[in-house]
């Protein structure tokens, strides 16, 4: 009973380091992310901190494994065994797109990472990074069938989808003022690029059965 008790204490204190992370990323952004900072925050003892983590990078990596989009995705896949052997469909590549759209305009924590991931060189947001590419890696063999020996490159697609999802949410949501007359923060704007993506994956995939050699 008291290992139980010790144990779930631990589990206690460890989330609320993980959400003192994201409480400090939210207010102060990624510059506030301090060992002495986050202990403060969460109200204990920075020792914890290498107890349970070993040190500020693991705890940096919990916390990005509880909030990121791709690894959330990523688990929902390989949850539904079918999902992640069979063929992913036009639609659900649209979905994946759609979907990190809509939770990186949700999430302030997601937009500050992206901010973070940028702005300086953190071997934690590359691990994460490396941990995305090899989701994409996953999909991507999925996807293959569709393109091999087409003239479409469906990477190339995704990359500059994803890239336009992070710079268009991120300049809505830091200057609020409209890209190329669309105001992304309106559902409006939002439908008009989501139509859009539709339109592009749909042409992405007829094309790539047309010009098969």
């Amino acid at each position: 009973m008291v290992k139980k008790i010790v144990r779930r204490d631990k589990e206690k204190t460890k989330q609320k380091l993980i959400n003192a992370v994201g409480r400090l990323l939210r207010k102060e952004g990624f510059h506030a992310i301090k060992i002495n900072k986050v202990a403060e925050t969460a109200g204990v003892g920075k020792k914890l901190i290498y107890d349970y983590f070993n040190g500020l990078n693991g705890l940096i990596k919990a916390y990005l494994t509880q909030v990121d989009f791709w690894n959330k995705e990523q688990e929902y896949f390989q949850k539904d065994t079918n999902n992640f052997t069979s063929n992913i469909s036009k639609e659900m590549m649209f979905s994946l797109m759609k979907n990190d759209f809509e939770y990186l305009e949700k999430s302030i924590e997601i937009q500050k990472i992206i901010l973070w991931g940028i702005s300086v060189k953190n071997k934690t947001i590359n691990a994460l990074i490396e941990q995305r590419e090899e989701f994409g890696k996953n999909v991507f063999k999925l996807t293959d069938k569709d393109f091999d020996g087409s003239s479409v490159d469906f990477r190339a697609i995704n990359a500059i989808f994803v890239s336009a999802i992070y710079y268009m949410v991120l300049h809505a949501k830091t200057n609020g003022v409209t890209l190329c007359e669309i105001d992304v923060a309106t559902e409006e704007g939002k439908q008009r690029i989501f139509n859009t993506m539709r339109q592009i994956f749909d042409w992405s995939y007829e094309e790539g059965q047309f010009s098969k050699t």
